[in-house]
């Protein structure tokens, strides 16, 4: 029955969300949330809350051109109508994953950044296998583009999107030669999910058969590679009619030409279990991976009940589940660990690190981001396979495979990097800024206050006895706590003692260094 063996409600929380709450909310739904952004909803209701958290932020910009090598484009300007050229893609996928690094870290107080990779997750292409940066920044901008919107209306524009045809062979998908690998993966991680095997071939929620026949469905998309967008090809596509199985209660479509794909996606969107599938998909991304029978019962079925009822508008769904006491119980705060996207980003969102006036400086931290967390074993762009990353599928473990003998030292490296000395990207430093986040802490002078201040900040649950000691003991080794009250007004009294303050400087970096080691920042 849940987490700890109880019922949960999906009924919205009542009264004004306190700072534990807003922290658990925008941790979850943000990557990382500074003090600001928590502060800023704090005191306000759930559906006040929602309405934020469901804004369209501002455009965004296109990525550019990070490297002179790159003739084709001009260094600075945007390379996404530019002719493809194998010899430059590499420079360009380079500055892709920056830049979606780069719109993580600037992001508002909005949903879009995390369900941009929920859906990655979800439609998942590789940029190994698609290797063509324009492809990929149009998926991403699909993705983008709906990320808060209908997901029928997301799926049909996936379906024929270049990546996609590329990645899971649509545009050789031909009357005379069916391809049947995206029409499988339509129906088996896309939309529906298996269900119980019943008999050979009949997954209870399709049948081997209407893999066939969706395959035909899909045939005739192919590419424009001068224009980097899909066509329709009337000359390959299979203008049979299509039988389906009992599961859709036989359904036969008939040749629409260029929109008989969007009936295919009408008939298996008829069938609630695919409201029931993307909703634990969902569930697990921003509560937790068990799903038991009384969550089943008491959590999501009525949410598949409004996804389906609002004609699978993800945005009541997201609200519903986002506003309940069930988000909000305590047994559910710090219970996921974060995964490496989540850790990185977060650190910087959190501690509010300085961006450069330099955009192309910006760029190589944000690709130095993209390869930490590659080290971590999560690389953006290229889930290992078509089923997404297994911290989000593979039982039992779910998300602990994210930390392992390999990925705990990386995670602490990067930390500590920013903690302790920074990063150096085109002669701007990249480092958190002590003082700063001291400045957030109501008595700073005050050790006990200090270091419970700043695991408020960064840390999803408060300390133990122990760690507050643990932390004022790297502050103030075997002394008394007069003494960092001491050394801190000396600073306060003359902040440009540069002596001075590199000695109060880097005593609180090695305290934020710590609580950023501590096992509760991996959680969320």
């Amino acid at each position: 029955m849940g987490l700890s063996g109880k019922s949960y409600s999906i009924q919205p929380i009542s009264g004004n969300l306190n700072f534990s709450q807003a922290r658990h909310l925008l941790d979850r739904t943000l990557f990382g949330a500074n003090k600001g952004e928590i502060d800023a909803i704090v005191g306000k209701g759930i559906s006040s809350a929602m309405t934020v958290l469901m804004q369209t932020p501002k455009a965004i910009s296109f990525p550019i051109s990070i490297d002179a090598k790159d003739v084709d484009v001009t260094l600075g300007a945007t390379w996404i109508n530019a002719p493809y050229n194998g010899t430059y893609n590499t420079y360009r996928l380079k500055s892709l994953y920056s830049w979606w690094i780069g719109n993580m870290v600037q992001q508002n107080t909005s949903l879009i950044e995390k369900m941009v990779l929920f859906w990655h997750n979800h439609f998942v292409t590789e940029m190994a296998t698609v290797v063509n940066a324009s492809y990929l920044y149009n998926y991403v901008l699909v993705l983008r583009n709906s990320a808060l919107g209908n997901v029928k209306q997301l799926i049909a524009e996936i379906t024929i999107c270049p990546a996609m045809l590329v990645y899971l062979n649509g545009e050789s998908n031909k009357a005379s030669a069916p391809n049947e690998n995206y029409g499988r993966e339509l129906f088996e991680l896309f939309a529906i999910g298996k269900g119980p095997l019943i008999s050979p071939g009949n997954y209870t929620n399709y049948t081997e058969g209407d893999i066939r026949e969706a395959a035909k469905v899909l045939t005739g998309w192919r590419i424009n590679r001068t224009l980097n967008k899909s066509f329709y090809d009337s000359s390959i596509h299979d203008k049979s009619v299509k039988l389906f199985s009992e599961a859709f209660n036989k359904t036969s479509i008939t040749n629409k030409e260029s929109s008989e794909y969007k009936e295919l996606i009408d008939m298996i969107f008829s069938q609630k279990e695919t409201a029931k599938y993307l909703v634990r998909k969902l569930y697990r991304w921003f509560m937790y991976a068990e799903i038991d029978q009384n969550i089943e019962d008491n959590i999501i079925n009525p949410l598949a009940d409004t996804l389906y009822s609002n004609n699978y508008d993800i945005k009541p769904v997201l609200a519903q589940l986002l506003s309940s006491e069930h988000f909000f119980s305590l047994d559910y705060q710090g219970a996921l660990i974060k995964n490496p996207i989540d850790f990185a980003v977060g650190i910087f969102r959190k501690c509010e690190i300085n961006l450069s006036s330099n955009i192309l400086s910006n760029y190589e931290i944000w690709s130095s981001m993209y390869y930490a967390c590659q080290a971590m074993d999560m690389t953006l762009g290229d889930p290992p396979d078509v089923a997404g990353w297994p911290e989000y599928y593979k039982e039992p473990s779910y998300s602990e495979l994210w930390i392992n003998a390999s990925t705990i030292p990386q995670r602490t490296i990067f930390s500590d990097t920013l903690s302790l000395t920074g990063y150096t990207k085109g002669g701007y430093k990249y480092y958190i800024d002590p003082f700063l986040l001291a400045s957030k802490i109501s008595d700073p002078s005050n050790a006990t206050t200090l270091v419970n201040g700043l695991a408020l900040i960064l840390l999803p649950v408060p300390l133990n006895a122990i760690q507050v000691a643990q932390l004022k003991e790297v502050l103030i080794p075997g002394l008394p706590d007069s003494t960092w009250a001491f050394e801190w007004f000396k600073y306060m009294g003359a902040p440009n003692d540069l002596i001075q303050k590199g000695l109060v400087g880097k005593k609180l970096q090695a305290v934020i260094a710590q609580v950023l080691r501590f096992p509760e920042f991996y959680l969320s």
